[in-house]
């Protein structure tokens, strides 16, 4: 009889119990389910959400086939999330039969992209002796703008954000390139794997790519990441000085502690194997001792925002506070009150979406329009009052 790979596996009837009496597989916290009612096991999750996304794009295609490209579009992004998620929550997740489900996702995310009122382009970023997908989302008009480099979070994808219908860069005249780093969506499905650095190293070949292009001021190149994505971006920012600013929210800004593999759902630690391509726990354990910001943030040079709820479990404040203090650069840090891991849009912002305001940062900061002493940490209260002053 085969072993568990960890030692957690052994959880897993708790896992399932809580998905079945909160209708969350992560991210207890918040109240609403955002599973399908039929699952009642995370085994279960994968088979209805494909059968969602199946039904979305249906819909979709019916709409496009009547030129009706506003809801086409609209399903088609509803569709590919749903085959992404569908496909996350493939047991187990170094099962191939997860690509299959990723292509539909792919297919779905490109017909809408086909449909936008903007460019948007499907490019190769140079990484080692290979190259890592991205989608390209281009500002309107002529001539060099301002450009931002995405990283998503660790179970995200390039597809995943922004939506075309609310892209808070486009509609600030800025370029948007999100990719699939190491070990996410499209690069894993190629074999490429995660290690601590890897995501450095996909950026610097980022930037390289973007600077080249005539549509891109190269003197305003930012760096902006979600989840994981907020520990890369600030990392690779450290180890590549070119970036104008690094900015992000819902935390992951690790110091001393990666509470993500050891102190919430195990699921978080079976995925991120199967991105790093291992099934050895003890060499795991001792890898992620590298995905660690002490070292590097006293780097950071640009201006840095870092966005984070109160009580994130993901990222216990302190720790995020230890990474904000020994930032000798311009600096601002919002904390959400009693907000958790995803602050998307929160009654701190009166319902404001997080990601608009940090668009709007970046723009500020790419344009040279904070102080060289700038430093402030801002408690964003729940009443609403946002952060204006």
């Amino acid at each position: 009889m085969k072993n568990p790979i960890r030692a957690r596996d052994g959880q897993q009837w708790i896992y399932d119990y809580v998905l079945n009496t909160s209708g969350r597989a992560v991210h207890y916290e918040y109240d609403a389910r955002d599973m399908p009612k039929q699952a009642k096991s995370i085994r279960m999750v994968s088979k209805y959400l494909l059968k969602e996304a199946q039904h979305s794009e249906k819909i979709a295609r019916g709409a496009d086939a009547a030129g009706d490209t506003l809801n086409a579009r609209k399903l088609y992004e509803i569709a590919a999330e749903n085959y992404k998620e569908a496909q996350h929550f493939f047991i187990p997740p170094t099962d191939p039969k997860r690509w299959e489900i990723l292509g539909r996702a792919h297919d779905c995310a490109r017909r809408a992209f086909a449909l936008a009122d903007y460019k948007i382009e499907l490019v190769e970023i140079p990484y080692r002796d290979t190259t890592i997908p991205g989608v390209l989302h281009l500002a309107p008009g002529h001539g060099e703008k301002p450009t931002v480099l995405f990283i998503p979070g660790m179970d995200n994808t390039k597809e995943n954000y922004p939506k075309i219908d609310a892209n808070p860069f486009i509609a600030r005249g800025i370029n948007l390139l999100c990719i699939d780093g190491p070990g996410q969506g499209e690069a894993l499905m190629r074999g490429i794997h995660v290690h601590p650095g890897d995501h450095s190293v996909a950026a610097s070949g980022a930037f390289n790519f973007l600077k080249k292009r005539d549509d891109v001021d190269e003197n305003r190149i930012g760096i902006s990441g979600r989840s994981f994505g907020t520990y890369w971006s600030l990392r690779a920012a450290a180890e590549d000085g070119r970036f104008a600013c690094v900015a992000g929210a819902v935390a992951c800004y690790y110091w001393d502690r990666i509470v993500i593999f050891q102190e919430v759902t195990i699921r978080f630690k079976q995925v991120f194997m199967a991105m790093a391509g291992t099934e050895d726990e003890e060499a795991f354990d001792e890898e992620i001792k590298g995905y660690t910001l002490k070292g590097f943030a006293n780097k950071v040079q640009c201006p840095v925002l870092m966005g984070i709820g109160e009580f994130d479990p993901l990222n216990p404040l302190e720790d995020a506070e230890e990474v904000y203090n020994v930032l000798s650069c311009p600096k601002e840090m919002w904390i959400f009150e009693d907000e958790f891991h995803r602050i998307r849009a929160p009654k701190n912002l009166g319902g404001g979406v997080t990601f608009d305001f940090i668009a709007q940062w970046m723009l500020n900061a790419m344009n040279g329009n904070l102080a060289a002493g700038h430093n402030k940490k801002r408690f964003i209260k729940l009443n609403g009052d946002g952060f204006f002053d």
